[in-house]
């Protein structure tokens, strides 16, 4: 096989993090040598850590391969790239496949020493997409601390009264999106998690998708809760969307949420090993348009209705392969996808649930606990 070169800091390097199983906040040096053999360059601060906790069949240190290379090269260039060089070709490394996101100078600097360096063509890790047990067991975890930030979230919510002014009050203060964001991160960051552009938006500012939401929120109206951290311990993501009402929905609100709830569990059972993801996103499309909430452009020209993927990978990013969308590819035993549909129109706001399932040979499990229900 080819000899695969990665660099980078494995806090931000999903195949890095996947190789190694080692957490580092500054880049190291990763190969994977031709005998399937893989070595690891870290520094002497993080040494020890690694042969306690890393996955490497070789460890070297970088003030040693740095004194090999001045001593045959005295007056050879400083930094890393010369070094990273040097050590390639110490152990005869005349080429390597990179990751597409390899850095751009490094790449330069080992085609000008005569090692060929080729980006690889897709997943650099393809087997990354299917889950091993205890990357399930991992992803389960975080799903159960997700699921208890979002119970203390609701339970926010239900506890703030309505306003004469149809705002939600805590005592004599507004309840904002702000105070129910901290006390999600709050949970979150006393078990291990760490909170990422957590959403909570209510009324109209739901029906942007991605938006985070801000200031006091509205009762009698959808709140959009979704709640994605990453794992300290260990780099995997939870991911978890709810959608709640304090106060009584309208008819049309109450419908659409229904209309979610039920596209969800279309997906659900279509979602199994070699299913065609595109078809499960028209089932789901198709859905939510029968139950007469059609997709398009407003008058304005704003999107509105069903505008966004079903689902997406959930591991060690919080999107990586594969999607459930409109182009496309078989789903696989062992692949994790997140299933959520929404529904978002500029004069109501968004609803939206999110469950994440594991895909298997006769149909897929749902790992998500977290009960749902819209008025509270």
């Amino acid at each position: 096989m080819e000899p695969r070169l990665i660099y980078a800091a494995s806090e931000s390097s999903a195949d890095l993090l996947y190789a190694t199983g080692f957490f580092a906040p500054d880049p190291f040096l990763y190969l994977c040598d031709a005998a399937g053999a893989s070595h690891m360059v870290v520094t002497a601060l993080e040494l020890d850590r690694a042969r306690r906790s890393a996955r490497a069949d070789h460890l070297h240190e970088w003030s040693l391969v740095q004194e090999r290379y001045k001593q045959q090269n005295p007056d050879g260039a400083r930094g890393e790239n010369p070094l990273i060089a040097f050590f390639l070709q110490e152990l005869q490394i005349e080429r390597v496949q990179v990751p597409g996101d390899f850095p751009l100078g490094l790449a330069d600097h080992l085609r000008t020493a005569g090692i060929a360096v080729t980006p690889a063509e897709g997943p650099f890790w393809p087997d990354r997409a299917c889950k091993r047990p205890e990357e399930v067991a991992a992803i389960e975890a975080a799903l159960e601390v997700t699921g208890e930030s979002m119970a203390v979230a609701i339970e926010l919510i239900r506890s703030a009264r309505i306003g004469d002014d149809g705002w939600l009050y805590l005592g004599d203060k507004p309840l904002t999106s702000e105070r129910v964001r901290a006390e999600i991160h709050a949970y979150l960051v006393r078990h291990g998690a760490m909170p990422h552009h957590t959403i909570v938006a209510g009324g109209r500012q739901g029906a942007d998708p991605h938006e985070e939401g801000s200031g006091p929120l509205p009762a009698h109206q959808p709140i959009i809760l979704d709640i994605f951290p990453r794992m300290e311990k260990n780099g995997y993501w939870g991911d978890m969307t709810r959608t709640v009402c304090r106060g009584t929905p309208s008819d049309r609100l109450q419908r659409a949420w229904e209309a979610v709830r039920e596209a969800q569990e279309v997906a659900f059972g279509r979602i199994r090993a070699g299913a065609d993801s595109q078809q499960i996103h028209a089932a789901v499309t198709d859905h939510l348009t029968a139950a007469g909430f059609p997709t398009g452009r407003s008058a304005a020209g704003l999107q509105e209705g069903f505008f966004h993927g079903t689902g997406h990978g959930l591991g060690l990013e919080i999107h990586e392969a594969p999607r459930i969308g409109q182009r496309g590819e078989p789903l696989l035993e062992g692949h994790l996808v997140t299933v959520e549909p929404g529904l978002y129109y500029p004069d109501m706001g968004g609803i939206r649930l999110e469950d994440v399932v594991l895909v298997e040979s006769e149909g897929c499990r749902n790992l998500t606990r977290m009960p749902k229900f819209f008025a509270i």
